[in-house]
């Protein structure tokens, strides 16, 4: 069969026979997609302290895994616990960093929306989350009709409050 001549006196192709399945199978309109990177702002319009905070957290947290992950690799398949315990210390301490750089980082943005006046929820000096959630915990209240048992904060006792 293998190599033997067919009746056109060819040899046995398989690219004129997928050719023809080409031709005779169905017809596919591929579609056209927009590409979304047009979408997308300037890379180098980005503020500084967000670049510089978020290249900061990335090599934290690659140092974090890398240190724990190997540090226990190294304590586990090879009993080195000096230079596995080192590594294992510089990722933990490296995760610290990579929290405290987060944890800044939100703080400074909340700030920045505090100072801006963004936030007209809450007046200057109050915490809007705590006056928020207890407006919520009122509607509540108000709508089951405050029978729960549970006191809200509109009724919590306050000193000299015991007598109402």
């Amino acid at each position: 069969m293998l190599g033997e001549d067919d009746e056109d006196g060819e040899l046995f192709d398989l690219e004129r026979q997928a050719g023809d399945a080409e031709e005779h199978g169905p017809r596919v309109d591929i579609p056209s997609v927009d590409d979304p990177s047009d979408s997308l702002p300037d890379p180098s319009t980005v503020d500084p302290a967000i670049q510089r905070a978020f290249v900061t957290a990335v090599v934290y947290a690659n140092v974090a895994l890398l240190g724990v992950s190997l540090g226990l690799m190294l304590v586990g398949f090879r009993g080195d616990w000096r230079l596995g315990g080192a590594s294992i210390a510089i990722g933990v301490l490296a995760g610290v960093r990579l929290y405290q750089t987060v944890r800044s980082f939100k703080q400074r943005d909340t700030d920045e929306d505090a100072d801006a006046g963004t936030d007209g929820d809450a007046p200057a000096g109050t915490d809007g989350d705590a006056t928020a959630a207890a407006d919520a915990a009122s509607d509540i209240d108000d709508a089951t009709g405050g029978d729960d048992g549970v006191a809200d904060a509109s009724t919590a006792a306050t000193p000299g409050s015991e007598d109402r």
